[in-house]
């Protein structure tokens, strides 16, 4: 009899298994169906959502310029691979010029970028746009006025025009253990205690504080072969 009853526990339990078995395959091969514009009207649903979205680079809690290393609070952009040696480029049928990888590349290097923009509202909702009689399901963004996008310390300290460092000769630095890329040139603050004191070294900076006040909305939809512009 306890053999009997340890055979029939081992049925169960293996007639159970194979029931979750079946019940995870099932979810495993389930997939999901497009839905059209009609498809789309048939979905309700209740009130959209307020949402509020907060961007901050290199600050603090209050907005402050906040860095442990100068060198890693940095955009650096390369145009057209313009290195510091022009002398072997050429030029196509066109008169484009065709740069050269000889010499050291520049960078044109913003120093102490910073900024945080705080969205402090953002209604997200559903709305029909009705287009040649026929509605589309869009996705409806809004803003409140009385809640504007604010701007704080928003932009760079200084901006300079950087070059590689390296110890060969008319090559483009790609080797050599004592090679520096530019936009990691060592930081050279400005000292005293004038606006400049403890920024670093360049020609000009940015900083933008301000609210951006907002009213209207922007609706998103997807369109058929009858709009113009699909």
């Amino acid at each position: 009899m306890k053999f009997n009853k340890k055979y029939r526990f081992h049925r169960i339990t293996m007639n159970i298994l194979k029931g979750c078995g079946l019940v995870l395959l099932s979810t495993t091969l389930s997939a999901m169906e497009s839905l059209d514009d009609s498809s789309l009207q048939q979905v309700t649903g209740q009130a959209g959502a307020d949402l509020s979205l907060k961007f901050s680079l290199n600050h603090d809690n209050n907005a402050n310029f906040l860095c442990a290393d100068l060198l890693y609070c940095r955009l650096a952009v390369s145009l057209n691979n313009r290195y510091h040696d022009g002398t072997q480029d050429s030029y196509d049928a066109q008169g484009n010029r065709i740069a050269s990888a000889t010499g050291r590349k520049q960078w044109l290097v913003m120093k102490g970028i910073q900024g945080t923009v705080n969205i402090q509202e953002l209604k997200l909702d559903g709305e029909d746009v009705i287009y040649n009689g026929t509605p589309h399901a869009a996705i409806k963004l809004g803003f409140n006025p009385a809640k504007p996008i604010e701007f704080r310390n928003v932009g760079f300290q200084s901006l300079s025009i950087e070059t590689d460092t390296c110890t060969e000769s008319d090559a483009n630095c790609s080797t050599g253990s004592s090679n520096l890329p530019g936009y990691l040139t060592p930081a050279t603050p400005y000292g005293g205690s004038g606006f400049d004191a403890n920024k670093e070294r360049g020609f000009i900076g940015v900083n933008m504080n301000g609210n951006l006040s907002l009213t209207g909305d922007v609706k998103i939809f997807s369109c058929g072969a009858g709009h113009p512009r699909c």
